[in-house]
């Protein structure tokens, strides 16, 4: 019994997250409010939180666990403290959304926890195999979840899309995995590092169309071009907290795996994926930009926002170094805090108006001045504005890309820095210079609502400030990565 302790004790944040979703589901009909549910999900969230800090600390040597499959460093404890803390603010979402009530609640909240494990799994997997795993349980909970307003049509069209869309890169990711596996003879992230380091390979052609196709799973989960179509109405579709998911719990977990995967075990053929990675990172910041131009939906602006912003994070794996891996580590952090603030904003105006154009925003800072300010604050740092961390998380990406000689890649990243101001100015447009309708109702900001928000720019506003302790955080676990 001792033994089985033992083996399950470092495991215990997945196990507690995956015990609370079952024990959810087990007794669904036994709830009848969705805040004793919220505040279940949250005391287990925050629990194993407190679990996985205390299994990991800043100099904790690398432990493997499940075979070997899992690895857990403070580099992956970095990324998944990150996952936990979005999943603390995207349940608070939740339960601050006015139609929470019309959706199946109880099967939301184990589905988000569900989806968490993935998440955990995905960022701390040593083996393909469970980089595939991680991934399927992350994309089949995201399916169920986006199609929850049954009522909708545009939710069953946004929920299928990415079904469709998911399912075939799902499939390219596992027929890249087995062309790695025919070429090396190992699914082990650790043993490819070793094989490949010489950076040739009898197999090299195998092993660069594996490379290839695996890049189409994760491109697909982080949004990148050309595997970003299911985005926009995904996000559109979906009941806004769950959009606010989608655009930063699998982001945060993919970047973790890029950086595991491309920059660490396959260093030794970086010339070989970084050429191609540095044309997708300009593809999808140009179109991310150019494309959020037209929308008149906010949901759908902020989705092709969100594939720019890939765009921008994906350069500091192209750049294959040390300051690279910390300004995507940055980079991530400080776009899923401004990310769900700009969310929170969406939901308060959407409880009460029921609408996601621009036109609901005309004149809010006359109406609602705080809860403008906290919009324009969340869109300034997307655009990159000082002092708030979007802006040092943009020169910290410039940096990364200058020191490994990628002017192009630098010079576009600035470009398309300056279009994406326009269209985030358009909604700062609309909240400060429209007037607003003379029946527009206030926006409804429930205290759980209000607490996202402002937790969410807080961070937002300090790691802009005071980036010195997360910088200095990724610093440090980058050598004990490997």
């Amino acid at each position: 019994m001792s033994g089985l302790v033992g083996q399950a004790l470092p495991l215990l944040p997945e196990l507690l997250l995956t015990a609370t979703a079952l024990g959810l589901l087990l007794i669904a009909r036994c709830w009848s409010r969705p805040a004793v549910v919220g505040g279940l999900t949250l005391a287990a969230f925050g629990g194993a939180l407190v679990a996985l800090l205390a299994l990991v600390g800043p100099s904790t040597p690398p432990h493997e666990l499940g075979h070997a499959m899992l690895l857990r460093t403070p580099l992956t404890a970095f990324f998944q403290v990150g996952v936990l803390g979005v999943m603390l603010l995207i349940t608070l979402l939740l339960l601050g959304y006015a139609p929470l009530s019309q959706m199946p609640w109880v099967e939301c909240f184990s589905l988000l926890l569900l989806s968490t494990v993935g998440l955990l799994l995905l960022i701390g997997a040593q083996s393909l195999v469970m980089v595939y795993i991680g991934l399927e349980l992350v994309s089949l909970t995201s399916y169920l979840l986006t199609g929850f307003l049954r009522q909708e049509a545009t939710s069953a069209e946004g929920g299928l899309k990415y079904f469709l869309y998911g399912t075939l890169a799902t499939a390219m990711m596992l027929y890249g995995i087995s062309w790695l596996y025919g070429a090396t003879g190992t699914l082990d992230l650790p043993t490819l590092t070793a094989d490949l380091l010489g950076g040739s390979h009898p197999h090299q052609p195998m092993i660069l169309v594996g490379i290839l196709l695996l890049t189409v799973g994760l491109g697909f989960k982080v949004g990148l071009v050309p595997f970003h179509h299911w985005a926009p109405d995904a996000y559109e579709g979906a009941p806004t907290p769950i959009a606010a998911f989608i655009s930063a719990g699998p982001k945060l977990a993919g970047f973790a795996v890029l950086l595991r995967v491309f920059w660490l075990a396959f260093r030794g053929m970086t010339a070989d994926w970084s050429a191609v990675l540095e044309v997708v990172a300009i593809l999808t910041m140009t179109l991310g930009n150019l494309a959020a131009f037209w929308q008149t939906n906010v949901k759908r602006l902020l989705a092709y926002s969100s594939i720019a912003q890939a765009g921008y994070i994906v350069i500091g794996v192209v750049a294959a170094s040390g300051t690279g891996a910390t300004a995507v580590g940055y980079y991530v952090v400080a776009y899923v805090l401004m990310n769900v603030a700009a969310f929170a904003c969406v939901i308060a105006v959407s409880n009460a108006t029921g609408r996601d154009d621009l036109g609901a925003y005309a004149g809010l800072a006359q109406r609602q001045p705080m809860l403008a300010a906290a919009f324009a604050i969340a869109l300034l740092s997307l655009a990159g504005i000082p002092p708030t961390a979007g802006f040092l998380a943009k020169v910290g990406i410039f940096v990364a890309a200058l020191q490994s000689g990628r002017l192009l890649l630098a010079v576009a990243a600035a470009v398309n820095s300056v279009i994406a101001v326009a269209y985030y100015a358009v909604l700062l447009k609309q909240m400060y210079l429209k007037a607003p309708a003379s029946d527009a109702p206030a926006a409804l900001t429930p205290w759980p609502l209000t607490l996202a928000l402002g937790a969410s720019l807080a961070g937002t506003l300090l790691f802009g400030l005071w980036p010195a302790p997360l910088w200095g955080w990724l610093s440090a676990a980058l050598p004990t990565a490997s």
